[in-house]
């Protein structure tokens, strides 16, 4: 019975105390956050990494690159340069190399030529896993 009075009264003092924490932080510590979250909304650009899928000099085989990625792919964009004299089509948009091995493994399978590359995209473009 003593046991049993023990475990209740020790349940009600666990459920009946309330925690509360406050967090004081320093002046100068509030203006780095600031200047820090001002800075990232000015940059809307970040490297990462994007599957190349086909380098070419014949602009119909670009184009049917491209037609054929979107059969397989519906999902994601593409985006073709002209980077004289060769065709580049760039596919996906991923924030570290070993976020894109996967989907390049599944991209092989269709364009046995990919490979990963690095380049300076907006933030949005970023693929969500």
């Amino acid at each position: 019975m003593k046991i049993v009075l023990a475990f209740l009264f020790s349940i009600s003092i666990i459920f009946g105390l309330k925690a509360q924490v406050s967090i004081q932080e320093e002046d100068t510590i509030k203006r780095f956050m600031q200047d820090y979250e001002a800075s990232n909304l000015e940059n809307s650009t970040q490297k990462a990494w994007k599957i190349q899928i086909i380098a070419t000099n014949d602009r119909r085989k670009m184009e049917d690159a491209i037609s054929k990625f979107e059969r397989y792919f519906p999902e994601l964009d593409t985006n073709w340069s002209h980077e004289n004299p060769y065709y580049k089509v760039k596919v996906g948009a991923f924030e570290t190399k070993e976020d894109l091995y996967s989907f390049l493994l599944t991209v092989k399978q269709h364009f046995s030529g990919a490979i990963p590359v690095v380049e300076n995209i907006e933030k949005a473009e970023l693929v969500r896993t």
